[in-house]
């Protein structure tokens, strides 16, 4: 698990990342549903994924590397 966080948190800045998994988090979910459902359903349900989905990135980075926002790069 330390190996994927290593992973993770190398790949972008730690806000850039929690903006990139929002929004894929959010077209993942909001894409379908808005076929399924409208875009009311979109909005709601998307916008829960891209928290839920940008708040487990932010526990995965901190409980690894609680100093990530200060590391150097």
């Amino acid at each position: 698990m330390r190996a994927f966080a290593e992973l993770v948190v190398s790949l972008a800045p730690p806000p850039l990342m929690v903006a990139v998994v929002f929004a894929v988090a959010y077209l993942l979910v909001g894409i379908p549903v808005q076929f399924a459902r409208g875009p009311a359903a979109r909005d709601a349900f998307g916008t829960l994924a891209g928290v839920f989905a940008a708040l487990v990135y932010i526990t995965l980075a901190m409980s690894f590397y609680a100093d990530v926002h200060s590391a150097p790069r």
